[in-house]
């Protein structure tokens, strides 16, 4: 994925004004005082003292909010945003060092141990495999799952602080500043703004990934969602179970009445709509397979197995990387223990086991050394962690040297002195910097402006281009020089991306010169892209080819550039264009 097909994935999401508003300006600085208003209160009450409140207004300087997509390259390719070429993104907003940050941590802090108490909750695989383990279910019944659609940015503010506010009423505590921590989560849902590529936004709806109470707030808000939703249901689950926005249960009534109950869950509030798979025999849920295996005719019991998706390509950690000897054993190893704590049968063990070792084999690892991985698991004795001293530094050859002196010496000394005999001495590495490290960076850089080409630095080549709402996305399949002639072309401001529409027949590198002559003369002061360029500086210019035909007449070429005017609407205020 490439910086602009990035950009074009994060521009999609945050013009989508149901969720986010652009604004002129941050508004973080005018959060701190809100704040500490707050954080006065809470001391005075005593409910923290003068450590804690210094530590929840945060350590300036105080930075801003930045956002980021993870791509989803899971998805179906026929489904992403451009299919089979920008991939749908998941929005992170980096919450780390913010003016809020620490409020937002003190707020987790009370409602995680909320978040848990609710008869649908699963904490993670091994708890479901758990509860799966533990129920007996009819010959005839149905396994279902459902998946909520984008659970954190869908929660209505006003509905996840009446879910918080009814939790804390329904389990009362008089250690917990009730009113506060309704106050300040109010401000970290309602004052979320952030910055991307050198824009301000602000979320106006639900809540970030990336806030540390995230996960907690949509259990709460799921689990007062679910209550009143099953409540309007005449015929409900017979196992109910739900992690999150992934939720799983038992279905003992027909086809139709499910397909009903999925009707009332998708209506009992317009911002939460699932997608439900009701089946017979199997279903995947989180990274499980649950199915009616042999045992279920006798038993009633389910089995379950490891599930890979389809997109699951194993790229675990490379035999080559400059790690630890024993991490790439630990690695196969923890696979193992996963594997083997899901499944209930054997037989899915070793298909997991053959399914992993065959994807490992192409990332370097021996067919001998994997067969020894396997043989140690099955002969694993469980160790006691009480008695081990370790000798933590940062991976690094010389480290591993000097760790190796260190530990032998120590060993000497305390067999002589007859010091914590029953200790075991071990070597620990914290993980060096990498290149990921190095490279990504939630702040979109800018880039270094370009040496001169084809006798100017403002043409480039780009994939796409956007109408001025950023709402609609267009290809370029050309990549034409600049010396092209019987062009339509699109010049933008690298600053704050406004656009102007033009034509020429004449190469473009002619025209561009004309313009360059303008704005750096101040010629013809009186059109909007003279004046906005030498407001913003010549080097923010820049300059591609959207269309060419050189048969085009002058008046065929001039039909098109009105036609890509008025598509891409850059008629002033929202462009250059004046005609």
């Amino acid at each position: 994925m490439d910086k602009q097909q990035y950009l074009t994935e994060a521009y999609h999401q945050l013009n989508n004004q149901e969720y986010y508003k652009k604004l002129a300006q941050p508004i973080y600085p005018d959060t701190v005082p809100k704040i500490k208003t707050i954080l006065d209160n809470l001391k005075t009450k005593k409910f923290i003292n003068t450590k804690q409140h210094t530590y929840l207004q945060g350590t300036p300087p105080i930075r801003p909010r930045l956002f980021y997509i993870l791509p989803k390259i899971h998805k179906d390719p026929s489904t992403w945003t451009v299919p089979h070429t920008i991939p749908p993104g998941r929005p992170i907003v980096s919450d780390i060092n913010s003016e809020s940050y620490k409020t937002a941590e003190y707020i987790e802090h009370f409602l995680t141990p909320l978040s848990t108490k609710h008869p649908s909750y699963i904490k993670d695989t091994y708890h479901f495999t758990t509860i799966i383990n533990n129920i007996t279910i009819p010959t005839n019944a149905y396994l279902f799952t459902m998946d909520i659609n984008s659970l954190y940015t869908n929660i209505e503010t006003p509905q996840g602080l009446s879910a918080v506010r009814q939790s804390f009423l329904k389990h009362p505590n008089k250690a917990r500043p009730d009113k506060e921590l309704l106050q300040l989560l109010e401000i970290n849902l309602n004052y979320n703004d952030f910055e991307f590529n050198q824009e301000h936004y602000l979320q106006t709806k639900g809540t970030a990934m990336g806030k540390k109470f995230a996960p907690a707030y949509a259990n709460i808000f799921m689990a007062h969602w679910e209550e009143g939703a099953l409540a309007k249901c005449q015929n409900t689950p017979l196992h109910y179970y739900r992690y999150l926005d992934d939720i799983f249960g038992i279905w003992t009534h027909t086809e139709q009445d499910f397909a009903h109950f999925t009707h009332i869950l998708n209506t009992h509030s317009p911002s939460i709509t699932l997608k439900a798979e009701l089946h017979t025999t199997s279903v995947n849920f989180l990274d499980t397979t649950v199915y009616k295996g042999n045992k279920f005719i006798d038993t009633g019991k389910l089995d379950i197995k490891v599930y890979f998706k389809d997109t699951d390509t194993h790229a675990l950690l490379h035999k080559t990387s400059f790690h630890p000897r024993h991490t790439f054993k630990g690695l196969v190893k923890s696979q193992l223990i996963r594997f083997h704590r899901i499944c209930t049968q054997q037989t899915d063990f070793l298909t997991a086991t053959k399914t992993l070792f065959k994807a490992l084999k192409h990332r370097n690892y021996t067919r001998s050394f994997l067969r020894h991985c396997l043989k140690t698991f099955r002969k694993q004795t469980h160790h006691t962690t009480d008695n081990i001293i370790p000798l933590i530094t940062t991976y690094s050859t010389p480290n591993v040297l000097i760790n190796r002196k260190l530990k032998h010496n120590f060993k000497t000394i305390l067999q002589q002195n007859n010091y914590l005999p029953d200790h075991k001495i071990i070597s620990a590495h914290r993980r060096n910097k990498n290149l990921q490290d190095y490279l990504v960076h939630a702040k979109i850089k800018t880039n270094n402006t370009p040496k001169p080409k084809y006798q100017t630095d403002s043409f480039t080549h780009i994939k796409w281009f956007y109408n001025a709402d950023k709402t609609h996305i267009y290809p370029i399949t050309h990549r034409l020089p600049p010396t092209t002639k019987n062009t339509v072309y699109l010049i933008w401001c690298n600053q704050c991306q406004i656009q102007y529409v033009g034509e020429t027949g004449n190469q473009l590198t002619t025209r561009l010169t004309q313009h360059r002559y303008n704005i750096t003369r101040h010629k013809q002061t009186h059109l909007p892209i003279v004046q906005h360029f030498i407001t913003h500086g010549i080097r923010q210019l820049r300059c591609t080819i959207i269309k060419h035909d050189p048969s085009w007449t002058t008046k065929q070429r001039q039909k098109q550039e009105r036609h890509w005017i008025f598509t891409l609407n850059t008629k002033q205020p929202t462009g250059l264009n004046i005609k």
